[in-house]
């Protein structure tokens, strides 16, 4: 699997400009704490075209079956001869005790053909909160209450989805990984 950014800490050196992050002097010195390191901000995102697989899947093979349909969309890229415009996500539908029900995929930069299971979509454009986690995946559900709370404090809701998006992963220990986590929301008056 082809590495986004090089170098380990290179993401966050090259992102220092773009957020908030808690402690600049622990970043120069190159001590990362696992959590949210970034100002949970507010934002009005464009349309994102993007190359994905839609399934459902059990909470307890969800990574595995998130992995398979990475691959499976990457040697579809590599068929094509095109690369993805940016990191893989994870856009999460519902969760239930017994089924998640998610889409994973890459954003591109132009319209592919769709194949098997593959298929051309879009991540819709609109107001988005979001913040940045350091650290494990099963972290990131401290983050979701972050976010409810901060929801809930400037009068916002949710429909539900989110998406995370994975700007690390394989080949880094658990600890550096790097998820962007973003939620679609509306102001609680607003129809939707």
């Amino acid at each position: 699997m082809t590495r986004h950014f090089v170098g380990k800490y290179a993401i966050l050196k090259d992102m220092q400009t773009l957020f908030d992050y808690k402690d600049a002097d622990d970043l120069k010195r190159g001590v990362l704490k696992m959590g949210r390191i970034s100002a949970i901000t507010l934002t009005d995102q464009p349309e994102q075209r993007v190359l994905s697989i839609k399934t459902e899947t059990t909470m307890k093979a969800m990574q595995t079956e998130i992995e398979a349909c990475r691959e499976k969309i990457l040697t579809y890229l590599i068929l094509l001869g095109e690369l993805p415009a940016g990191p893989s996500f994870t856009v999460y539908y519902s969760f239930t005790k017994q089924n998640v029900e998610l889409e994973v995929g890459y954003p591109v930069a132009k319209i592919l053909p769709p194949r098997d299971e593959i298929s051309m979509s879009a991540i819709p454009g609109g107001k988005k909160v979001s913040c940045l986690h350091i650290g494990p995946y099963n972290e990131i559900p401290k983050i979701y209450q972050e976010l409810d709370t901060w929801l809930e404090a400037n009068d916002y809701e949710t429909d539900g989805t989110s998406v995370e998006t994975y700007y690390n992963g394989e080949g880094y220990s658990p600890e550096e990984y790097l998820t962007k986590i973003e939620l679609p929301i509306q102001e609680k008056d607003e129809p939707a």
